[in-house]
């Protein structure tokens, strides 16, 4: 009777972890058996130190609290625990976590529980007080009911039970609100302990004819009476299935025997194509599946090989039934999965997937970036659905609703949801617990694998431990090894179904970090792989390989990649693996300034902030990669759109056309003097001014390069400039406003056309009358400098000023850039061009307290040819740039050449083989 009966029970038992409404009550029992003290050895320790006897053992508890106050009483349960504290977790937390039941509630202090779910992928929210319930988001909980040895919240004495309800308040509540809905099993517990029995009071105002049923499992035999009013309280007792007496040292041994017959790995095996698909077909409410899903939900798990997109029984010699036909699953397999091979059946390699048509117009939206649009369509979408009993589409629409994060300028209203529920949790729950089969296991793998964004962590785990196998096979091969492995493509696979996933299911998920984060740990398993092919080519060694190498990126990975990509991440991730670009496939070139020019042009007629985001990070991509002609440049920085913020993209965009000026044809360098002569005025007559002035030194060495190549002159002329420096010509208490012009001027002033250049000169010569309190020599200097004008009646003031920077007492904090390195370069630059005489200087200035700051300095003025000046050069200068303008005379070209000499002989400079 006792084995028919405790089947009934496990079959119950199991359909509740099908149904994911198990909560598992774990007791002293479990813990005892990682021989952590039990109940009744902490009450004994109490018992000994104050000599008392009975067996009341809240009494007990209770006595030695009165007895010696808290802290005392608290740090004695902290020491009894603490000649433990390097305990584990034992088979009996393993099978815990292997079941997967919804919730655990426990009355141990101990954290073996957590450390146990440290360690596997299925995380609880854990409760150990009452203020960490406001704060909870999920929907599997660990509550720590009886306190936590870190909090020390510990429910033992008998006034802690007499008030748990007040000291516990929200946890009580929330316990008696979970046991309504779910299954009940307690394990480690014993019938007739305080605990047990301050739970069964707890909870058991929560038992009514509608309740779930409870279960109490305990190894020996029980009084059948008292199991007999347990049963008729709404809890079932059982024993294992043994007659013989157990010692308690062996309670651990059958808890873990009775817990290895739920959720077995065997439970519904199917041994046909029927059953199979039976298990698998409420996926079918889905436009793509991962692999893994089909085979976790197959039941098949232990009975099969999953490798790079084929499945196979673990035993290839046997068949255990055919699937090829079973055509309703041989379609779902071929439609809708990344299977080439599952069992006897074989795709037709013909990929083409279907995106859900019914979600689709909410999805454009989203990626169009139109987020408050898109929530407004997903609302009506999901009101839809949820008419329609299509729950799939429903929750994936509320989910999506929830997930797109609005700009602070959108609007945030949308339509009211037809199904009356005030969240997505609660939607779930409700069709968990009123819906059929079908909708139950939809639902709770809607909850299980994406509002809890698990579809999203198992990818990041895996890639995680990919990108690490390619980082230590990228370790081997720089050492002289050798390997063989499919990481690489293990990696793509993975990345790869995630896409498919997310983009065929219409799941907005790309604005939240947990994404981000996938595609760059998949971008690196790349770079380390370009890395590999990078230092392949530098050494000749044909016997050393390694598996995991590609020589430039695809059009799908720049598809997948790059609109998630941070500019300052590209940069780290390639500093780390000693790249400065890479290479990308051409259709990938020509797709990414497709993309940027079709953004461009949108950002125009809209300006949506979401499009400019996408724009920035294809350009901020683009400067990382090979681009060897400047024609495919040209459009992207003659339509890039330019704001106030994006200077550094400009930037960018100018440093590589200036690189790549060689590469132009002389029929370009027109277009490329319109583009900077339309966005020099873009930046004037915009107000962009003090934001891209900073960009004028390469927008001018662009223009010289150009005008060199062309051989023509250039002239550049503003409208809105003449009429600015007429008003200031003209207004001689607004003379000082030229200030604002000064990186514009000191940039572009021989480009300027006569009448442009007229009025310049006109205001600066008005300028130089300006009385020493208007007149500012920060920008008389960099005039001075850049020979525009040199300001004769100043000109003895401009070096008294220099001069009382360089002498100036030096601040006890640093300011950057430094006033007194300016002073003297300033100084060095007008001793240069001859404006200053080095006499006239010497009157003003010890020349003693300028050497050693600048190199240039030491060695033009002072004639300081040392190593250490060369050295010093070496650190801002390369040696060609060295010798070019300062070894000007045989002496000086001797004293480089002997330097180079001495570096080689100390081992400091490497020749590459050239072969």
């Amino acid at each position: 009777m006792t084995k028919i009966m405790n089947k009934m029970i496990i079959k119950h038992i199991n359909d509740a972890i099908d149904n994911n409404s198990l909560l598992i009550f774990v007791g002293a029992g479990v813990s005892a058996n990682s021989k952590l003290p039990s109940w009744d050895e902490l009450i004994e320790e109490f018992k000994s130190e104050m000599n008392i006897q009975g067996t009341d053992y809240l009494k007990i508890a209770q006595y030695y609290f009165d007895s010696v106050g808290q802290q005392k009483y608290l740090q004695k349960i902290l020491d009894i625990f603490q000649e433990h504290v390097n305990a584990q977790p034992n088979e009996i937390h393993d099978e815990i976590f292997r079941i997967k039941p919804r919730h655990i509630i426990t009355t141990n202090y101990d954290s073996l529980l957590e450390q146990k779910m440290n360690s596997s992928l299925d995380k609880y929210e854990i409760i150990k007080k009452d203020s960490d319930i406001p704060y909870s988001q999920s929907d599997h909980y660990l509550i720590k009911m009886h306190g936590d040895l870190i909090e020390k919240n510990m429910v033992l004495k008998e006034d802690d039970y007499l008030d748990y309800e007040t000291n516990f308040y929200m946890i009580s509540t929330l316990i008696k609100s979970i046991i309504m809905n779910n299954t009940i099993l307690f394990i480690g517990y014993s019938l007739g302990d305080s605990t047990f029995n301050s739970i069964f009071r707890l909870i058991q105002k929560g038992f009514s004819d509608n309740a779930k049923k409870a279960y109490f499992f305990t190894v020996n035999k029980q009084d059948s009476a008292k199991v007999q009013y347990f049963k008729n309280k709404g809890i079932e007792v059982f024993t294992s299935e043994t007659n013989k007496k157990i010692n308690k040292e062996e309670f651990g041994n059958y808890t873990v025997q009775f817990l290895k017959q739920l959720n077995s790995d065997n439970k519904g095996l199917p041994s046909t194509s029927k059953q199979l698909w039976n298990n698998i077909k409420f996926l079918d409410n889905l436009y793509f599946v991962d692999p893994d899903s089909i085979v976790t939900f197959s039941n098949l798990k232990d009975e099969v090989f999953y490798f790079l997109s084929s499945l196979s029984w673990e035993n290839n010699s046997e068949t255990k039934f055919s699937v090829s036909d079973n055509i309703t699953l041989t379609n779902f397999l071929n439609d809708k999965t990344g299977f080439i091979n599952f069992f006897d059946f074989k795709s037709d390699d013909n990929f083409s997937y279907n995106q859900n048509p019914f979600l689709q117009s909410g999805y454009n939206l989203y990626n169009e970036h139109k987020y408050s649009e898109a929530k407004i369509r997903f609302r009506e979408l999901a009101n839809e659905a949820f008419d329609k009993k299509d729950y799939w589409n429903y929750l994936v629409a509320e989910f999506n609703i929830n997930h797109i994060v609005l700009s602070f300028f959108e609007s945030k209203e949308i339509p009211e949801s037809k199904s009356g529920l005030n969240n997505l949790t609660q939607a779930i729950d409700a069709l968990i617990i009123n819906g059929d089969n079908q909708t139950q296991k939809i639902a709770l793998y809607f909850r299980d694998e994406i509002q809890s964004f698990r579809f999203v962590y198992r990818k990041l785990f895996k890639i995680n431990d990919l990108l690490d196998e390619l980082r230590n096979e990228r370790n081997n091969y720089m050492n002289g090894g050798n390997s063989a492995n499919n990481n690489l493509e293990y990696a793509k696979q993975e990345f790869g179904l995630l896409i498919n996933f997310v983009e065929l299911n219409c799941i907005t998920i790309y604005q939240y970090k947990e994404f981000q984060q996938v595609v760059h740990r998949f971008f690196e398993c790349l770079l380390t792989a370009i890395g590999n092919a990078n230092y392949g080519s530098s050494q000749n060694n044909d016997l050393i390989r390694t598996s995991s190498i590609i020589n430039n990126l695809s059009l799908d990975d720049v598809k997948n990649i790059v609109p998630h990509l941070k500019k300052e991440s590209i940069r780290t991730l390639l500093e780390n693996y000693g790249l400065s670009k890479i290479s990308i496939a051409n259709d990938a070139k020509n797709y990414l300034l497709e993309k940027i020019s079709k953004l461009s042009s949108k950002i125009d007629k809209n300006h949506f902030r979401g499009d400019k985001t996408e724009l920035a990070r294809y350009v901020g991509f683009l400067f990382f990669i090979k681009i060897d002609n400047i024609n495919d440049l040209l459009p992207v920085l003659d339509n890039y759109p330019m704001d106030r913020n994006n200077f550094e993209d400009f930037q960018q965009l100018l440093i590589m056309s200036i690189k790549n000026i060689d590469s132009m044809k002389e029929e370009s360098t027109d277009e490329v003097l319109t583009i900077v002569t339309d966005q020099i005025n873009n930046i004037i007559d915009n107000g962009f001014l003090d934001f891209h002035k900073r960009n004028f030194e390469l927008y001018s060495l662009l223009i010289a390069k150009t005008v060199n190549l062309k051989k023509k002159s250039y002239v550049f002329h503003s409208e809105l400039l003449e009429e600015k420096f007429c008003f200031i010509d003209n207004n001689s208490n607004k003379i000082d406003r030229i200030h604002k012009y000064k990186e514009f001027l000191v940039n572009f002033y021989n480009f300027l056309d006569n009448t442009l250049k007229k009025y310049v000169d006109n205001i600066l010569c008005k300028y130089d009358t300006l009385d020493d309190d208007s007149f500012n020599y920060s920008f008389a200097n960099d005039l001075i400098i850049s020979k525009i004008n040199f300001f004769p009646e100043h000109k003895f003031k401009v070096l008294e000023q220099e001069v009382k920077k360089i002498n100036d007492k030096p601040k006890e904090f640093y300011i950057y850039p430094d006033p007194r390195k300016n002073a003297i370069s300033d100084i060095y630059a007008m001793i240069q061009q001859s404006y200053f005489t080095l006499e006239e200087v010497k009157e003003k200035l010890d020349l003693e307290s300028i050497r050693g700051v600048f190199p240039e300095v030491d060695w033009t003025i002072f004639g300081d040819y040392s190593d250490q000046t060369i050295t010093n050069f070496m650190k801002s200068r390369n040696f060609s740039n060295v010798q070019k303008y300062f070894g000007d005379t045989d002496e000086k070209r001797k004293k480089l050449n002997e330097w180079v000499i001495k570096q080689a002989l100390d081992d400091n400079v490497r020749f590459e083989n050239s072969k």
